[in-house]
């Protein structure tokens, strides 16, 4: 039997939560031959390391902010390798350099590419437990890179289809919830959900799994576990969609606690003008939610799209960019927004899910302004001082 286990950063906060898991690990070694984990920064080590690089520099270098955040999980790594090998099994750490991680893409969000296993083989025949530095990797020109939040998540699915296993996601909650049992109180645990309804749920504002690992396991249909560190209840299974029990009308509800929507305004309208500024936005690596344009009488056109107000970083250079090519173009900014959405595959062959959703935001005096949908998601902006209202009126309305 083989395994990926990966422990997130409050797993590992401190060192009796590292020896609590080796212990874990050591006992796991006797029922699972070949084990390789992947662990984050203890605690809150990464928002300390980015603290320290703004302190130093308003605009830290990005190169330099990678190589500076990739000493978290490395000093996790090393330490959690320490402690099982002083409980009598042989570990070993490595690197997302050394574990032959090859990412592509900008720096602080990069993706990975590939990963070399042969290391970690030799490795594992050989009786070792591998700890892997999780979210980071190395690029084409060698440079030390890192996959953004919430990306020791996909180092660790993208090893488990890499090695062909299992892949255990460990944290601080008992698995993933229908609705935030903070916000709500009548919330479920999940035992399963299908790897759409998880990835529309992360992309969408839940915090539990990183879009970017539930695609890569359902790309490799690496089925994916998140529960409790060192609980042996509970727990929810990602999975394909064919295998899971039951399909709900709604599935859950997520939500986005903080955004911001820009407009931009005075741009004669073309398709070619359009695919300009989004391919900025690509190119900067934001990530957007929301979408909506209008075509105006004059021939202009006004297109609005929110973000997390956690990139606003990357959102100024995708604005100084469009201000460069359109230097007609006016921009105009809302904040102190919410996102709420709800998800579920049962979507698919019911219509009016809709008129549901938005009649009771509005009977619970909710006012929501853009509007998002796909084929298993409804999403809109709201006041952010109306979320827990709104996530409350949804969920008794879909009997969540």
């Amino acid at each position: 039997m083989r395994a990926v286990l990966k422990y997130g950063g409050s797993s590992v906060a401190d060192i009796k939560k590292i020896q609590a898991i080796a212990d874990y690990i050591v006992n796991f070694k006797e029922i699972c031959d070949e084990i390789v984990v992947v662990a984050s920064a203890m605690g809150k080590t990464t928002d300390f390391l980015i603290k320290m690089a703004k302190d130093t520099s308003e605009n830290p270098d990005q190169r330099e902010l990678d190589s500076l955040l990739a000493t978290g999980e490395q000093q996790t790594v090393a330490l959690l390798s320490m402690a099982i090998n002083s409980k009598g099994k042989k570990a070993v750490s490595l690197t997302g350099y050394q574990a032959e991680i090859k990412t592509m893409g900008v720096h602080t969000k990069s993706k990975i590419e590939s990963i070399g296993t042969e290391k970690i083989e030799n490795y594992l025949k050989k009786g070792y437990i591998v700890i892997v530095a999780g979210f980071q990797g190395i690029n084409e020109k060698g440079d030390i890179t890192t996959l953004g939040r919430g990306g020791s998540d996909t180092s660790a699915v993208a090893l488990a289809a890499s090695l062909k296993c299992q892949c255990r996601i460990y944290t601080d909650v008992d698995g993933i919830y229908n609705v935030d049992p903070r916000i709500y109180s009548k919330a479920k645990l999940l035992k399963e959900i299908s790897y759409e309804e998880m990835m529309e749920m992360s992309n969408l504002g839940a915090g539990v799994m990183e879009t970017r690992a539930v695609e890569i396991g359902k790309k490799f249909d690496i089925p994916i576990f998140v529960g409790k560190t060192l609980s042996e209840t509970g727990g929810t299974y990602i999975m394909n969609r064919s295998t899971a029990l039951e399909e709900k009308l709604v599935t859950g509800i997520s939500i986005a606690k903080d955004i911001l929507i820009t407009t931009i305004l005075n741009i004669p309208y073309s398709s070619e003008k359009i695919a300009e500024i989004f391919t900025a936005v690509d190119n900067y690596g934001l990530n957007i939610n929301m979408i909506t344009q209008n075509i105006l009488r004059d021939g202009t056109t006004e297109i609005s799209f929110s973000c997390q107000a956690s990139e606003k970083y990357l959102l100024n250079q995708v604005i100084k960019r469009v201000e460069e090519i359109f230097p007609e173009a006016d921009i105009e900014y809302r904040e102190g927004l919410g996102m709420i959405s709800v998800i579920g595959v049962g979507m698919i062959n019911n219509s009016g899910i809709a008129g549901r959703f938005f009649s009771a935001l509005s009977k619970a005096g909710v006012n929501f302004y853009q509007v998002t949908t796909s084929e298993i998601s409804i999403s809109c902006s709201i006041d952010r001082g109306m979320i827990e209202q709104a996530v409350n009126a949804a969920a008794e309305e879909f009997c969540l």
